[in-house]
């Protein structure tokens, strides 16, 4: 009976976890700091106590010995998923920007230990996984007999020339095919581990390996490219010596700074990769050089970005894609009327992922 007790215990909490993980993302990805308001009310709406009650929750029943471990990392979760709400709902306009650099510190740190005990949340695979990909849920957790390389979500700590990176390889790989690779750049202030999440569904919905970079510096080195494209490359290099990549089949995006390096570096070593996509992305001096030579011009490029896009106004990125196309480079604009600067989740799962998969599909003029 405690065990069964338990277990709706569990349940109840991963219902809830969902609704607030889902509400939380929605909630990113379409902020805006003059709709604070209203976005903490919905916020409120699905995390009324900030998750002491959750807490409370799960310490009655006791849990069984088997499950002790697993007890110990959810409250832990919960505690920080706890802190990235309550940072969110403290937060003031004024002071937007530094509560989200703790929020989302503490969101990911939750979203690491939840990802590492999804065996035993069933109700929370819905999270990780796309709705089309979830009847192939037991296929892509059930690990080959023949991998010979760790799989999951893997944080990596480097020395130079190489930056700290995290990887995401599926639970179901073998070297016995090719496997797509995305590499994702973080924006300014960011972080590979955290910003590997915003990739994680597609990926492990659809077969790709995720390398995840963080940049030598707070932001890339946009003055200095060739300090970051080091870096990355070799990284790649070293990720594709572990592990059976498709090195026809290497994509790249970044987000805000991420996505101005992801033009740097996508133009400078175009023989690396198979297409780009700088998302809320700006253009660079540093590019006039690249774009003089036409370096790159073959590299299939794919440019988002949001119309209400308070960092980078929409009206010079549309200015850069129509100078793309007078040069002869092959780039394509994908406009977002009703995005801004944020969270791009739900970006790259509607927008960027099918556009990579399309480059497969269709050949490149």
């Amino acid at each position: 009976m405690a065990n069964d007790d338990y277990a709706e215990v569990i349940q109840t909490a991963e219902e809830k976890l969902l609704a607030f993980l889902r509400t939380f993302e929605a909630i990113q990805e379409n902020m805006r700091v003059e709709r604070l308001d209203e976005f903490q009310g919905q916020l409120r709406e699905v995390a009324p106590d900030g998750f002491d009650g959750l807490i409370a929750g799960l310490g009655w029943p006791t849990p069984p010995d088997s499950m002790l471990r697993f007890h110990d990392v959810s409250t832990a979760a919960i505690r920080h998923l706890g802190n990235a709400s309550q940072t969110f709902l403290n937060a003031s306009e004024s002071a937007y920007s530094l509560a989200g650099l703790d929020m989302r510190r503490a969101l990911y740190r939750g979203l690491n230990l939840l990802y590492g005990i999804r065996e035993h949340t069933p109700t929370l695979q819905q999270y990780w996984l796309l709705p089309d990909a979830m009847a192939e849920r037991d296929a892509l957790e059930t690990p080959s007999p023949d991998a010979d390389a760790p799989v999951g979500v893997i944080h990596r700590r480097r020395a130079a020339p190489l930056a700290d990176y995290s990887l995401y390889v599926p639970e179901s790989y073998t070297p016995g095919r090719k496997w797509p690779l995305i590499v994702c750049l973080h924006g300014a202030y960011g972080r590979g581990d955290h910003f590997i999440w915003s990739w994680l569904r597609p990926a492990k919905s659809m077969g790709y390996l995720l390398l995840s970079s963080k940049s030598l510096d707070v932001t890339w080195s946009i003055l200095q490219p060739e300090r970051d494209t080091r870096s990355v490359a070799a990284m790649l290099d070293e990720v594709c010596d572990e592990y059976s990549v498709d090195r026809g089949r290497v994509y790249l995006s970044g987000l805000s700074d991420g996505g101005t390096f992801t033009y740097l570096l996508g133009l400078s070593r175009a023989e690396l990769f198979a297409g780009i996509a700088p998302v809320a992305a700006d253009f660079t001096g540093m590019m006039d050089d690249m774009l003089r030579g036409r370096q790159g011009l073959e590299l299939p490029i794919c440019i988002v970005h949001g119309v209400h896009d308070h960092i980078f106004p929409v009206e010079p990125i549309r200015r850069g894609h129509a100078l793309l196309q007078r040069l002869g480079y092959n780039a394509k604009y994908e406009e977002l009327p009703d995005w801004g600067h944020s969270h791009c989740s739900g970006v790259n799962e509607r927008v960027v992922m099918p556009w990579f998969e399309g480059l497969r599909e269709t050949p490149s003029p």
